[in-house]
C-alpha cells in the first residue's frame, strides 16, 4: 500500500472505536491511537480505552505508555507513533490512526513547525508548578500576555496544551501561534486518507450522557480513588482531564456525586463541540454520517470502498 495511512477522526462517543476495529478486520491491520489521555497507565475507564472484548483481537498501539505524572509532548507522540506506522507499512499493512486529539492527529498528517521544539523539563515543570499553585485561569492569563492569538485555538481547560504553548514561547522566543501557520500544510511523508465520523448533535449528546452513566457503573469513581490512593497529585495535568477532575471534586467533598456526574456530562458535551469545531475546519476530511445506527455497517463498507478506490 506504499505510504498510505487511514486516519479516522471525530468527536468523542461518535463510534470511532467500533468503526476502526471493523475496518482493521477488513484490512487485516492494526490500530494506532491518537488520544492524548490514553497514553496514561491506570486511567482506563475515564479515557474510554478499548477493552479486550471490544478489540476483537485487533492490536492497538500508543496506549498505556507513561505514568500519570510523566511528561509526554506532541513531539514524543509523533516520534513513537511514526515507528508503528512505518513498521506496518514495511509489512504492507494499512496503518489506521484513530483520534479525537486534534493536535496529535495533525502532528502525523501535517507539518507542525513547533513539533521539532524539544521539551525542556525545567521550563515545563515551572509552568506545571505555576498551574498547581495558581490554577488554570492564572496560567491562561500568562499565555494571553505572550501570545493572545494562541488563546483563540487553545481552550483554558486544555491545561496540557496551554503549558506546551508557554514552553515553546519561552524556549524559542517566538509565538506559539506563529509557529502553527502551516498547520494545514500536508506532510509529504505519508499519503493520508482522512475520514471524519459525524452524527446528529442531539443523538451524539444522548450517547455521551449514556456513556458517562456506563463509566460510573463500570467503576470510574473507584478508578479515580485508586489513582489518589497511589499518591498521584490531584493537580497533575493528567488528573485534570475530563472524567477525572469532576470525580476528584466529588471525592474531595466539593460537590455531590450527582453533581459530579452532571458536570462530567456537560463538560464532555462541550469537549465534543470543540472537537467538531477543530475538525470541521479541515477541508481534507471526507465525512461519513453515523446518525442512522442501523446503517453503520453500510457506512463502514462505504468507507472501506472509499479507501480502496484511492478516493
Amino acid at each position: 500500500m506504499n505510504n498510505k495511512i487511514l486516519v479516522i477522526v471525530g468527536p468523542t462517543a461518535v463510534g470511532k472505536t467500533h468503526v476502526s476495529i471493523e475496518l482493521a478486520k477488513k484490512f487485516n491491520t492494526e490500530v494506532i491511537s491518537a488520544d492524548s489521555m490514553q497514553v496514561y497507565k491506570h486511567m482506563n475507564i475515564g479515557t474510554a480505552k478499548v477493552t479486550e472484548e471490544e478489540a476483537c483481537g485487533i492490536k492497538h498501539h500508543m496506549i498505556d505508555l507513561i505514568e500519570p505524572d510523566e511528561a509526554f509532548s506532541v513531539s514524543d507522540f509523533k516520534k513513537q507513533a511514526e515507528k508503528h506506522i512505518d513498521n506496518l507499512l514495511r509489512n504492507h499493512k494499512l496503518p489506521i490512526i484513530i483520534g479525537g486529539s486534534g493536535l496529535y492527529v495533525n502532528s502525523l498528517i501535517y507539518d507542525l513547525n513547533f513539533g521539532n521544539v524539544k521539551s525542556d523539563e525545567k521550563v515545563r515543570q515551572y509552568y506545571v508548578g505555576y498551574y498547581n499553585e495558581h490554577g488554570k485561569d492564572k496560567l491562561y492569563d500568562l499565555l494571553k500576555k505572550v501570545d493572545i492569538e494562541a488563546t483563540i485555538k487553545i481552550h483554558k481547560n486544555n491545561v496540557k496544551r496551554v503549558i506546551r504553548a508557554l514552553e515553546v514561547c519561552e524556549m524559542t522566543g517566538k509565538k506559539f501561534s506563529e509557529m502553527n501557520t502551516n498547520i494545514r500544510k500536508p506532510s509529504d511523508k505519508y499519503e493520508c486518507v482522512i475520514i471524519g465520523l459525524s452524527m446528529d448533535r442531539e443523538l451524539l449528546y444522548q450517547r455521551i450522557n449514556k456513556r458517562v452513566d456506563i463509566m460510573v457503573e463500570s467503576g470510574l469513581i473507584e478508578e479515580v480513588q485508586e489513582l489518589l490512593n497511589k499518591n498521584y497529585d490531584r493537580n497533575l495535568v493528567s488528573l485534570q482531564g475530563i472524567g477525572y477532575k469532576e470525580v476528584i471534586d466529588y471525592l474531595d467533598g466539593k460537590i455531590s456525586k450527582e453533581e459530579s456526574i452532571e458536570i462530567l456530562k456537560t463538560n464532555t458535551r462541550r469537549f465534543a463541540k470543540r472537537q467538531f469545531t477543530w475538525f470541521n475546519g479541515d477541508t481534507n476530511i471526507k465525512w461519513f454520517d453515523l446518525s442512522n445506527l442501523y446503517d453503520i455497517d453500510m457506512q463502514i463498507n462505504n468507507i472501506y470502498e472509499y479507501v480502496l478506490e484511492g478516493n
